[in-house]
């Protein structure tokens, strides 16, 4: 299971570094949820880990950029004609390590400390994972907790804390094949207008869910973005899948939705702090998906997505749906990093080495998150793919608890449910295809087989 080849041939400081990464990723792999010490196998290996981590050369920037020079690899060979990157916040609580040096506050909380994480994960219109294009990791300084909405607004963008939107347009950059319609795909909390003014003005195209009722420009005078997305005619229905979510008690279902789309012109807020340079208005489009009859006790589906894609007729306005439905692989994200991964559970000294920790646990989890959707999308591929002849003897005969094999390997979609198996799916028909969390907890309790494997083949 050779997934961190790229890894181990790329420059940080020198070459041996880029080396140890990909011998840590393949550790780590090996066992998310351990320390470092357990997952190492041996003392020799995590005082090399240990050595790593503290060394000066390797920034939590040098471990995403060599995370972006994979990706960009993996998107260049791949030539997809839509690349949707996908941007969003997490925090991580590390509120348990009280002896831990600089960490920061969040959730609103003087007693709550950890760290803040942005990311920017690159898929195709399908869904398939490409990886990571940008991370960037921080904390929030204790003085500034507290801070009112009000003197925030005061500051101007590059001094405030949204100002990473806007960042991560310039870390992705644009050195994609000249085939692919890259797209960037945010939640609310992107929807700044000097976002979409430096989105217009690099070239860059967005898809932006609505938070503002933003005033727009008409014939007449100006005008609210509600009353004119209210005035535009349903164009058609469609079906979308909304996934479910533990934590808002959303249940997956199928949601019929009313599409509505236009375009019109936004008007630049006033005041903006040192926003002198931004033009008085730019043009977007407005697609609208209003979910008439929820199933009760769930919140109705109502987005409304801004972009400067051009949206002219229905089939545009049901592509910028589905984009936006691909929105949620982030969110898949950011759960394997807390519940596959456990990056809350990870234990350092310093919140430096713990941003190292999770820039690392973040390729790994991505990297799960693409051998899912292989098994998904192409079900009958042999899974030779990627693992070797060994290596499916020894889960075939661990997940059935068998001494007879298969006369041809099995399938990819075999294989990982296989693996699924050992980390307690039951995999029965009305199951479904396994979690992501459960798969890896199979593949922990999996490379723990194969470590013995030789002494009992």
């Amino acid at each position: 299971m050779e997934y961190y080849e790229g890894y181990e041939k790329a420059e940080v400081g020198d070459i041996r570094l880029g080396k140890r990464l990909a011998r840590i990723l393949e550790q780590l792999a090996g066992d998310p949820a351990a320390s470092i010490s357990a997952a190492s196998g041996d003392p020799y290996q995590a005082k090399a880990a240990y050595r790593f981590l503290s060394n000066d050369d390797v920034s939590v920037e040098a471990i995403t950029e060599i995370t972006r020079i994979v990706t960009l690899k993996n998107i260049n060979e791949t030539k997809p004609p839509v690349l949707l990157v996908l941007q969003d916040t997490t925090e991580l609580n590390f509120s348990s390590l009280k002896a831990t040096k600089g960490l920061g506050s969040i959730s609103g909380r003087s007693t709550a400390s950890g760290i803040e994480v942005h990311s920017s994960v690159a898929v195709g219109e399908a869904g398939e994972m490409f990886g990571l294009l940008a991370q960037k990791l921080w904390v929030r300084p204790p003085e500034n907790f507290g801070q009112s909405t009000v003197m925030s607004k005061k500051l101007p963008i590059e001094e405030k804390e949204s100002y990473k939107w806007l960042e991560s347009l310039e870390k992705v950059g644009t050195d994609f094949p000249e085939s692919t319609n890259a797209v960037y795909v945010c939640d609310r909390e992107a929807d700044i207008y000097e976002f979409f003014c430096k989105a217009e003005k690099e070239g860059v195209q967005f898809l932006c869910r609505r938070r503002s009722d933003r005033n727009i420009e008409g014939e007449d005078g100006l005008h609210k973005l509600d009353e004119f997305i209210s005035a535009q005619p349903v164009a058609g229905t469609i079906i979308v899948r909304v996934p479910r979510d533990s934590h808002t008690n959303r249940i997956e279902r199928d949601a019929e939705v009313a599409i509505k789309f236009g375009k019109c012109r936004i008007s630049k807020p006033q005041p903006i702090k040192g926003g002198g340079g931004l033009p008085k208005s730019i043009e977007v489009y407005v697609v609208s998906a209003t979910e008439a009859d929820p199933p009760q006790g769930q919140e109705r589906i109502f987005w409304q997505l801004i972009t400067n894609v051009p949206t002219k007729d229905f089939y545009d306005a049901l592509t910028r749906v589905q984009w936006y439905t691909q929105r949620w692989k982030i969110e898949t994200f950011h759960r394997t990093l807390k519940s596959g991964c456990k990056v809350e559970k990870l234990q350092s000294g310093t919140a430096e080495k713990l941003m190292k920790l999770v820039a690392i646990y973040s390729i790994i989890a991505l990297q799960i998150m693409q051998l899912c959707y292989i098994a998904r999308t192409r079900p009958d591929e042999s899974c030779e793919i990627c693992l070797t002849e060994d290596e499916w003897k020894i889960l075939h005969r661990a997940a059935n608890k068998t001494r007879s094999l298969p006369e041809k390997p099995p399938t990819i979609h075999e294989a990982v449910v296989m693996i699924a198996k050992l980390g307690g799916f039951l995999s029965r028909k009305s199951d479904g295809f396994p979690g992501v969390t459960v798969i890896w907890r199979g593949l922990t309790k999996y490379y723990t087989i194969l470590d013995v494997a030789p002494f009992i083949m």
